[in-house]
């Protein structure tokens, strides 16, 4: 989800607490009205408490196209409230290494935890992402796992990437892909095959082939494995061909779709050193290319 949506659902969480609806579907005939006028209407600053201000802040930095200004609204943003989630995201986002990132990071999603409470998380579990106000700590959680795994803590990422999916199981970040792929790479394998059949309705380059390369690890060069991998280049063939190769891969793409080519080079950019680092694994598919 872009920065603009995000913005407009919080407007309108905003809005909606503003209201007293006698019932849900005098709140269902308002938010109609706004969905389809889709005109969600932001709050002056005097209307807003300070954390609502440095969000709006941190928001409109995140559209500022001149870097110090941008600079400038975090540290505003951060004067105004220094527990402000949203602005430590921002600072990790555009931190120059990944341990800068890391700190920023793991900064907001403490904070973030801190202001949704413990009991917040005993009854909520289970259905993040899908209340607003949890999104900015799902999201400095999963950065948080994605600095840890490039700096080589490996193992303490995947478990992050399984407390997300504990947390919202639904996955609206794509989480299991990522878990699916490293739990091979670290050979956890009751982890992967829980997770694999947790969602087996998965259509997605990172089900598909992560289930050949596990299978081909299991089992070698067997039918079942010769089926799964048919059954993912059935599903995106680029990426049978594009895993093998030995050219350097396309940028990594913004956004792909369902069996195209950019959903290739996404997966082939986290998957390809974990196929290579797999014994026989690159031999198998090359000999299934060329049939």
């Amino acid at each position: 989800m872009d920065k603009n949506h995000e913005k407009a659902m919080l407007d309108l969480q905003r809005l909606l607490k503003t209201q007293n609806f006698k019932s849900p579907e005098e709140m269902e005939a308002f938010l109609q009205q706004y969905i389809l006028d889709q005109k969600i209407p932001s709050f002056d600053k005097e209307a807003l408490t300070p954390e609502e201000q440095a969000q709006d802040l941190v928001y409109q930095a995140q559209g500022c196209d001149d870097v110090i200004e941008a600079d400038k609204l975090i540290y505003e943003a951060l004067e105004i409230d220094p527990e402000c989630v949203e602005a430590f995201e921002y600072l990790g986002e555009m931190a120059g290494s990944p341990m800068a990132s890391l700190i920023f990071f793991k900064n907001a999603f403490l904070l973030a935890e801190k202001k949704l409470g413990e009991k917040f998380f005993q009854e909520n579990k289970g259905h993040f992402w899908g209340i607003h106000e949890t999104r900015p700590y799902m999201r400095c959680l999963k950065s948080y796992a994605e600095c840890l795994y490039t700096l080589g803590q490996k193992e303490l990422a995947v478990d992050i990437y399984f407390v997300l999916l504990e947390l919202n199981p639904n996955d609206n970040q794509g989480v299991r892909d990522f878990a699916g792929l490293h739990s091979i790479e670290l050979a956890q394998w009751d982890r992967y095959k829980k997770l694999h059949a947790q969602y087996p309705d998965d259509i997605s380059a990172f089900h598909f082939y992560n289930q050949a390369l596990f299978l081909f690890i299991q089992q070698g060069n067997s039918e079942e494995a010769r089926n799964a991998l048919n059954a993912a280049k059935q599903y995106n063939k680029h990426v049978f061909h594009m895993l093998p190769s030995r050219k350097a891969l396309p940028m990594l793409p913004e956004y792909y779709g369902i069996g195209d080519k950019n959903e290739a080079v996404t997966y082939c950019t986290f998957a390809q050193p974990i196929w290579k680092a797999q014994a026989g694994a690159i031999d198998w598919l090359t000999k299934s290319v060329f049939k």
